[in-house]
């Protein structure tokens, strides 16, 4: 199936090794590409003590009824689910149907929601309110959060969501001066 992208990386007997069943949600090439780096990291870092089991779902393909079941039957086991995604005010529709319905069935606590939000050609820096609402998930779900390390280390503010909307909704003597400057004369010219 071209949708879904499964792989046994280190997959060797049971007996050796605990399972550890990996979802990657990403958004497009780059934000896959992005994913696939830290999946090599774990499994080059833990391919001895875990049989790692991936399958990766695309945003765009989460909009079809039958991949987003298949796709939500696997959240709901997963051990941990990784989101890679650009920065933005909210996730698509689609993603956010699938993450509510295996959010609500998810009976894991030992399980871990990881963020890969945003990329440095991203115009939106730092926490934004897709990490405020994968942390909320993960609450709900009993999951652990892991926001991305490098980002979560940069960042370096308060992540609650009274911050956030305190800071979006704060006017700067920049902004102001942009929002009060009067409408441009409607026609300009030599001969006016």
């Amino acid at each position: 199936m071209d949708n879904e992208l499964s792989s046994n990386i280190g997959k060797r007997p049971a007996a050796l090794g605990a399972g550890c069943e990996v979802v990657v949600a990403y958004e497009d090439t780059v934000t896959r590409d992005r994913a696939v780096l830290l999946c090599d990291h774990l499994v080059h870092n833990l391919w001895e003590d875990l049989d790692f089991e991936l399958s990766w779902w695309k945003f765009d393909y989460l909009r079809d009824p039958h991949i987003a079941a298949e796709a939500t039957a696997a959240a709901g086991r997963a051990d941990m689910i990784i989101f890679s995604a650009h920065a933005a005010r909210e996730l698509p529709p689609a993603v956010v149907t699938w993450v509510e319905t295996w959010a609500a069935q998810r009976d894991n606590p030992e399980s871990a929601l990881v963020a890969l939000i945003g990329m440095e050609s991203d115009l939106m820096k730092g926490v934004c309110p897709i990490h405020v609402y994968l942390r909320e998930v993960a609450r709900r779900a009993r999951m652990d959060y892991l926001p991305d390390p490098e980002e979560a280390l940069s960042v370096g503010v308060d992540s609650s969501v009274e911050s956030i909307t305190q800071r979006a909704e704060t006017v700067t003597s920049m902004m102001d001066r942009i929002l009060q400057r009067t409408n441009p004369p409607s026609h300009w010219g030599i001969n006016e």
